[in-house]
């Protein structure tokens, strides 16, 4: 049992923090869920949308890569928004209009009604992720977030385990009403985030005051819990405050998350051309099948590694060490991009970038509280977001240049290598480090 200064009531803090991910992460990532397979089936679509409408590897690198300049733009708004209205409002209001718009990108006729869709796609879901990163710093306490975000984020590895069968699937056997397979994928996977933009508005409690399923001893525990770890944090009076649009921590952060997008979306938007290219695989089907495998070890990968920085209570080196892995994979596909070890190295890719992102994303809300992490987050994600623009662009081009993609992977390690170095040597260790407070933080809960 554990009291915080202000509560009567002894609180067991194991139980609280369990209480609160068992109500809150499988929603969040069922959400993810829809958001992501609405992301990452442009990539399946693109097996037969590709030569129906005469679109070049340059041009399906631009396509793909227009998405993240919408989300670059509007992600720090639409947070703001959501930290003024509230997430259930907002993030409902993300699902509905991203699902519609995903939709409609299945009545496309050519390359510019697809750079149009796809632009519009980025501006609907721009805010989703960093919203919700935001939202968990309302429930969990600061060494709870990294097992958190970890639980959450499993659903980008779940999505493409079962969004990529399904793509193939619906490719290879869904022509209903004489209408090619490829808009069928857009119109059956958007449809379901339109329905739950209705459900999020109608579920989604903005916060621990709002909930029943707590009673009030744990809601006071846990409000004056966050509110303690939260002093001397950069908060700022207002959103885009100078203190800090100019925080350099941010902008470093930014830099380091935009490397780790970039091989992933390098994998997202290129795996399923690249396995193609295999003589073995012939159906779609088998393509998506085997793209997902890629994700089974990022899934169980994030997990564990999410918990082992939870319980060391250590963020940097959990960062690093698998962001060099990461970099030192990406020189190897260069060399086997032809052959089935491409597959095992594109795996071991995914489970890099996947480990990294519950240590990584508990960083910002160590220095930052208030509207400055609204705004830090969605300045970080959308940088990260932006190389989801800069990653297919690279490899496209590189391809047309070169006859291969091995130098794209090969400039994307570089990239890679660089802000490995920069966390290393510009990352406060004194700041970054997780002090225990004495009672005033929950104790890891054992799983």
């Amino acid at each position: 049992m554990e009291n915080k200064p202000g509560t009567d009531v002894p609180i067991d803090g194991e139980k609280l923090s369990r209480k609160i991910l068992v109500h809150l992460i499988p929603y969040l990532m069922f959400l993810y869920i829809l958001a992501y397979i609405g992301r990452i089936n442009f990539g399946y679509a693109a097996l037969k949308m590709n030569a129906d409408l005469g679109i070049t590897d340059a041009q399906f690198g631009l396509i793909a890569g227009i998405f993240f300049i919408a989300y670059f733009i509007f992600e720090v708004p639409s947070n703001i928004i959501l930290d003024k209205v509230g997430a259930r409002k907002w993030i409902g209001r993300i699902l509905f209009s991203w699902g519609l718009v995903a939709m409609a990108t299945g009545l496309a006729q050519n390359v510019t009604h697809l750079y149009l869709a796809r632009f519009i796609l980025g501006a609907a879901e721009a805010g989703f992720f960093p919203g919700v990163i935001l939202y968990l710093t309302f429930w969990l306490p600061q060494k709870e977030r990294a097992k958190a975000v970890s639980m959450f984020m499993l659903g980008i590895p779940v999505s493409y385990f079962l969004g990529g069968p399904l793509s193939g699937a619906i490719l290879d056997n869904i022509h209903w009403l004489g209408i090619d397979s490829w808009r069928w994928v857009f119109f059956l996977e958007g449809f379901p985030s339109v329905i739950f933009g209705f459900v999020v508005f109608f579920t989604l409690a903005d916060g621990p005051k709002e909930v029943k399923w707590l009673s009030a001893a744990e809601k006071k525990w846990l409000i004056n819990t966050l509110e303690e770890e939260n002093k001397g944090k950069v908060t700022g009076k207002r959103h885009l405050s100078k203190e800090t649009l100019l925080n350099k921590d941010i902008w470093l952060l930014a830099f380091v998350y935009f490397t780790i997008e970039i091989a992933e979306y390098a994998i997202t938007f290129w795996s399923p051309i690249l396995i193609e290219r295999l003589s073995s695989f012939t159906s779609t089907t088998s393509i998506g099948w085997v793209n997902g495998s890629i994700y089974i070890l990022g899934a169980a990968t994030m997990i564990l590694w999410g918990r082992r920085s939870d319980k060391k209570l250590e963020r940097r080196w959990h960062t690093v060490a698998p962001m060099i892995c990461c970099s030192a994979s990406l020189l190897l596909l260069t060399f086997f991009s032809h052959s089935m070890f491409s597959v095992l190295w594109m795996a071991v890719i995914i489970a890099s970038v996947y480990a990294v992102f519950g240590p990584f994303w508990s960083l910002p809300s160590m220095v930052l509280a208030g509207p400055s992490a609204a705004v830090g987050i969605a300045i970080i994600n959308s940088c990260g977001n932006l190389a989801g623009f800069v990653s297919p662009n690279v490899i496209g081009l590189a391809s047309e240049a070169t006859g291969s993609v091995e130098k794209g992977f090969m400039i994307i390690a570089i990239f890679m290598t660089i802000a490995t170095l920069f966390i290393i040597t510009k990352l406060d260790p004194k700041k970054y480090s997780i002090k225990e407070k004495g009672k005033a933080a929950i104790a890891p809960p054992s799983f």
